[in-house]
């Protein structure tokens, strides 16, 4: 008999098999396997009573919190779609998601009222708002609706009838993060999240002794999987509201957390924290580093401040984990040197994804971690389509294979490292140079805390590499000083020569760095421009 892959399959094994076992903590609230299935299940039986049918978008503001995990499964065991949003977003990026989406219903937690009060006569099809309370309710919201709590009692704790639910059918939609045109949307059915948290439990090792930290937003890319994968071990799910050095430190010490997933800005913060050697944070045995590539300068400094095992996992809106870099065991001969550049790359295929390096003409490239080419991939993971966006499908989605736009190698052990981004590629002189070999380059000197390199125009030849720097506290450097010390490192041609020094970057909600913005001050005013 053919069974569906559900990922609504995940938090009913837990119920059944973990039960009695502490699921969630959220502040000082703890919830039991049996409690979290139960609300979910309320939360489901509660939106059928406000109107929600299969097919419906159901979005998401809220920070990391049970009720977020709780809408995970509430939403899509009834047939509807979670739409989690960004809370970084800005009331008019926040609107053009609902719109494109055509979400019906908003839970919305009441702190974050703000993001949809000047745009909220613009929601086309907003139906009914749901609003999610952390403390004493706000005197002006602005927003009418059914309070989160309320609802729930309301609402009985069974689920009394089968939807039909089919692995093809959607269980969540996303948008993708917008740094370079509006964010498409993404249509996420249950069997690509359920091979997603495949990968991810293989990758990280979950088992029900995996204790997780929620650092990044269950709205990010990485947040996606982990309420399902974790879930579906039985592992202990531990909520962080918002990401500070202090909390995350003493919830890893107080909850024996085991793994966190960090993007790289995180991480950075993180073990620059002067208080760091304060707490005991030897329970940690994975830290999996994702959202952008790592320099070898953080991974160890993570290890040796952190003291765990560190990770990097590469994947996109579209594909979710395509690969990770642990150090395939033929290989420990390697000296730490070479060690530590496999750990640093993107990696390698997980269990269900094909990943290929290719050229202009669709040929693999030659694994000699010189020639580059630009990553394409497919598998059960990968989303086959972008919403109501033909045109752009087919030019992305080719013979099967999704087109990321990432440039990159690969070398002998099909370890891949990525190089650009296509559209951040520079062409100097006919030259093809890649901006993260001169980052790398700069990250590693001492006075430089973080650095972007764009294109910026050149009256010989045509593009130049231009360094964004921002300097750590206390430290002074000058422009001739970072050049020269380039030169020594790379190559004539890829030394940048402009360099600006900054306070700081320009960043999406999610943390990643705003090139496009920066590109732009470049080339304002020049008939050609590049973005």
């Amino acid at each position: 008999m053919f069974i569906p892959m559900l990922v609504t399959d995940f938090l009913r094994r837990a119920v059944k098999q973990y039960g009695k076992k502490i699921g969630i903590v959220d502040g000082e609230k703890r919830f039991t396997y049996a409690q979290y299935g139960e609300r979910a299940n309320r939360l489901s039986n509660g939106l059928l009573n406000l109107g929600v049918r299969k097919g419906d978008r159901v979005a998401v503001i809220d920070f990391n919190s049970h009720r977020f995990l709780e809408a995970y499964y509430g939403v899509p065991q009834i047939g509807a779609i979670i739409l989690p949003i960004n809370i970084r977003l800005s009331p008019n990026e926040v609107a053009y998601i609902l719109n494109d989406s055509k979400a019906k219903y908003l839970m919305i937690n009441e702190e974050l009222a703000d993001i949809v009060k000047p745009v909220k006569d613009e929601l086309k099809a907003i139906e009914k708002y749901i609003l999610l309370r952390d403390g004493l309710a706000k005197t002006d919201l602005g927003i009418e609706g059914m309070e989160y709590e309320e609802l729930l009692l309301q609402s009985s704790p069974v689920i009394e009838r089968d939807f039909g639910l089919d692995e093809t059918d959607a269980a969540m939609m996303f948008y993708t993060s917008g740094t370079t045109a509006h964010p498409k949307g993404l249509m996420v059915t249950h069997r690509n999240m359920y091979f997603d948290a495949l990968n991810v439990i293989f990758s990280n090792r979950f088992t029900h002794r995996s204790v997780m930290l929620h650092a990044i937003p269950l709205f990010h890319g990485a947040g996606w999987t982990s309420p399902y994968s974790l879930t579906w071990v039985g592992g202990k799910h531990v909520m962080l509201r918002q990401f500070r050095e202090q909390p995350i430190c003493q919830l890893i010490q107080r909850e024996k957390v085991t793994n966190l997933f960090l993007v790289p800005i995180m991480v950075n913060t993180l073990v620059s924290y002067e208080d760091i050697g304060k707490y005991d944070l030897s329970s940690l045995e994975r830290l999996f580093i994702v959202g952008s590539p790592l320099s070898e300068k953080l991974a160890r400094a993570a290890r040796e401040k952190i003291g765990c095992e560190v990770l990097e996992g590469y994947g996109l809106t579209e594909t979710m984990l395509l690969t990770d870099a642990p150090l395939k065991n033929y290989l420990a001969n390697l000296s730490e040197e070479e060690k530590m550049q496999k750990v640093v790359s993107a990696g390698f295929a997980n269990l269900f994804s094909e990943v290929r390096v290719v050229n202009g003409k669709g040929e693999d490239v030659k694994p000699d971690s010189k020639e580059m080419g630009e990553v394409i991939a497919r598998g059960n993971n990968v989303v086959d389509r972008y919403w109501n966006l033909p045109e752009e499908t087919e030019r992305t989605w080719v013979n099967g294979w999704f087109h990321t736009g990432d440039m990159a190698t690969i070398d002998e052990d099909e370890y891949i490292q990525i190089v650009d981004r296509k559209k951040d590629m520079i062409i100097s002189g006919g030259e093809n140079i890649g901006t993260r070999e001169i980052e790398e380059v700069i990250y590693e000197h001492p006075s430089v805390s973080e650095v972007v390199i764009v294109a910026a125009p050149h009256e010989r030849w045509g593009e130049t590499p231009a360094a964004i720097v921002v300097l750590k506290e206390g430290q002074n450097v000058t422009k001739e000083e970072l050049i020269s010390y380039c030169k020594g490192r790379l190559a004539g041609f890829k030394v940048p020569k402009v360099v600006e020094f900054v306070d700081s970057l320009p960043k999406s909600g999610v943390g990643k760095i705003l090139k496009r913005e920066l590109k732009e001050r470049f080339w304002e005013g020049l008939e050609r421009k590049i973005a």
